[in-house]
Parts: structure tokens; C-alpha cells; sequence
């Protein structure tokens, strides 16, 4: 999966991007037709950290973003986040699937 990283207002460690990367690879068991991903973290103001995590899939994109007090809760967040919509669309897109005609006898 191509994952582009944006950090705005600080430089984001070589660790942070690491174990982004390592949680971004695991989504691909919610769904499998990720086709790429967007991480924008950002320390906006004091006590403030902001991680914007957007992933494309086939047909539409889907973003998620979180608030915290530290970046590493705000990555957690955010990721906790996108999982549960990568699991909604994957349910939807199995539930529009024909059902097999050996069932249906």
C-alpha cells in the first residue's frame, strides 16, 4: 500500500512513521482493496496533537481524525477510527453480493 506522510509543525520521528506503517499494513485484513492511504499529523498549538488518517478504496475514500494531548494517542484514535468504517464498508460490499445458486435450492 503507497502511504504518504505529511508532518506540519514538527518532524515527525523515523519510530512514529515505523509504527504507523506497521498499523496502516494491518487494515488490509478489514479490506483488502485499499489502494493507498494519506497520514497528515500535525501540532497545531500547545497540549494539542492532530492526525488526519485518509485511505482510498475502490469507489470511495475514507478519513478519520483525532484530537489528543500526545501524537502517539492521536495515531491510535484516528487508526481505532478507520478500522470501524474499513469494517462498515467491507460488510456492506459482501452484503450486495449475489448469493450462490447452490443455496438457493
Amino acid at each position: 500500500m503507497d502511504i504518504q506522510f505529511s508532518a506540519r509543525h514538527f518532524n515527525a520521528s523515523a519510530g512514529l512513521q515505523d509504527r504507523i506503517q506497521e498499523e496502516m499494513d494491518k487494515l488490509a485484513k478489514f479490506y483488502p482493496n485499499i489502494t493507498g492511504a494519506s497520514v497528515i499529523l500535525d501540532h497545531e498549538v500547545e497540549l494539542r496533537r492532530h492526525c488526519e488518517i485518509s485511505v482510498s478504496i475502490t469507489g470511495s475514500t475514507i478519513v478519520a481524525s483525532a484530537d489528543e494531548e500526545n501524537m502517539g494517542k492521536a495515531v491510535d484514535v484516528a487508526l481505532e477510527r478507520v478500522k470501524v468504517q474499513l469494517k462498515k464498508a467491507n460488510e456492506k460490499q459482501n452484503d450486495h453480493r449475489a448469493q450462490p445458486t447452490s443455496s438457493l435450492a
